[in-house]
């Protein structure tokens, strides 16, 4: 489907994943199928996810935290393209704003603009 490393338009992804092509967690049928991160939001991506405070961001965060099925994971580079980083699952999630504080460091939200941190895990053989 997607290889490690190679780049990707939000067509491309949505084309295989479905769901929206502006979400950062773009959901199908209840799940998030997708997720699009840009690194001056998410400075601890692949591996940390931080969620606006935003109704779309709140429940996608949500959604994702309880989800247990691998999703594929895109790092924004250049305009419209995305770097696939591998498949994750949530390993955990972070509501409090003590225990969120750290992720927020470096990112482009206030602590006061966040809602959740979503921790993920890779699945799946890296290559």
């Amino acid at each position: 489907m997607f290889e490690i490393g190679k780049d990707y338009t939000r067509e491309q992804i949505h084309r295989v994943c479905g769901g929206s092509k502006q979400a950062f967690l773009p959901t199908k049928n209840g799940k998030v199928v997708a997720v699009c991160l840009r690194p001056d939001l998410n400075p601890g991506a692949p591996d940390t996810i931080v969620c606006s405070s935003s109704a779309a961001a709140r429940a996608a965060g949500r959604t994702l935290a309880a989800q247990t099925d691998p999703v594929p994971v895109f790092i924004r580079g250049a305009t419209d393209k995305y770097r696939y980083a591998g498949d994750f699952t949530a390993a955990g999630s972070l509501t409090t704003p003590p225990d969120c504080a750290p992720y927020v460091v470096n990112s482009s939200f206030t602590l006061g603009q966040v809602s959740r941190v979503v921790k993920l895990k890779r699945v799946g053989n890296a290559k």
